[in-house]
């Protein structure tokens, strides 16, 4: 994203993700010049570009996959769809839709959720607690934690940021990660390398149980490359950890669709693709219908 880029505050449409089946769904929204966003991470589908050789995408016979990824990011240069670096923490049902980021904030009429899969199973009582002291962004709630005790479990260094900019907030902060090499922490942050067993409570979080030993805390951050889908909406139907979607890749939630790998098995790069433009029809379909 550049660094002169600003968000809109309302657009038609919102696509969260920029994998295939995120960069489909923008592709087709173009094509039918609607004011929409792309959302996604600094690198759109590292799934693809780890795959030595694709053999099932119609048109591209073994092709490599980090060739295919750039034909795709190239498709998209040519079309002058942005890609926008956010990392969507929560989406509120609408209409019309409220989208939280780190820094950010903005509204659409309809949403793609385009997230793929997150390879990290929740943690016991994490999805029970969301809202009472489990959270995934540190630095969008921070002040709710003030002088108060949590903990950050990350799976990448970013986390060390969010870390730092809690520690001039909060009495104690404990940093778990799940990666090896841990940078520069500030000083008053106590490091803990343990396993995350189960997080407990009453009516709120009270304890974050480790492998060897149990953290009394007020709060829980679990800061991950790809969220758990059913943890961004409230309400969100579910089928088997997949984003239940009817034939229309609608979900339960009006005006909410979700395409890719997040609506589950087989996870192949042909079905992403075709998910992603299907959902983008049907959700211009629907903003159609909110006009009338």
């Amino acid at each position: 994203m550049p660094s002169d880029f600003r968000l809109k505050t309302h657009y038609e449409l919102a696509i969260v993700g920029c994998g295939p089946a995120g960069m489909a769904a923008a592709l087709n929204a173009k094509i039918r010049k609607r004011d929409f966003v792309l959302l996604g991470s600094d690198f759109c589908s590292p799934k693809l570009a780890k795959s030595p050789q694709v053999d099932n995408f119609l048109g591209f016979p073994e092709i490599k996959g980090e060739e295919l990824r750039q034909r795709f990011l190239n498709h998209l240069k040519q079309m002058e769809i942005e890609i926008v670096s956010l990392k969507v923490t929560n989406i509120y049902p609408g209409p019309p839709f409220m989208l939280v980021g780190k820094d950010q904030s903005f509204e659409a009429d309809a949403v793609i959720l385009a997230t793929g899969v997150s390879v990290q199973k929740l943690v016991p009582g994490e999805a029970e607690f969301l809202g009472r002291g489990v959270g995934y962004c540190a630095t969008c709630d921070g002040p709710l934690y003030k002088g108060k005790t949590v903990a950050i479990v990350s799976y990448d260094r970013e986390g060390e940021n969010e870390a730092n900019f809690m520690a001039d907030l909060c009495s104690k902060v404990y940093y778990i990660p799940f990666y090896k090499e841990v940078g520069k922490l500030d000083e008053r942050i106590e490091l803990k390398k343990d396993k995350v067993k189960e997080i407990k409570g009453n009516q709120k979080v009270e304890t974050l149980a480790l492998g060897q030993e149990e953290l009394d805390v007020d709060g829980v951050f679990f800061l991950r490359d790809i969220l758990p889908t059913e943890q961004l909406v409230p309400g969100l139907q579910m089928d088997n950890g997949a984003v239940a979607v009817n034939h229309h890749l609608e979900t339960n939630v009006p005006g909410l669709f979700a395409a890719g790998d997040s609506t589950g098995q087989p996870y192949q790069l042909i079905k992403a693709a075709g998910e992603g433009g299907t959902a983008a029809l049907h959700a211009i379909k629907y903003l159609d219908g909110l006009k009338k």
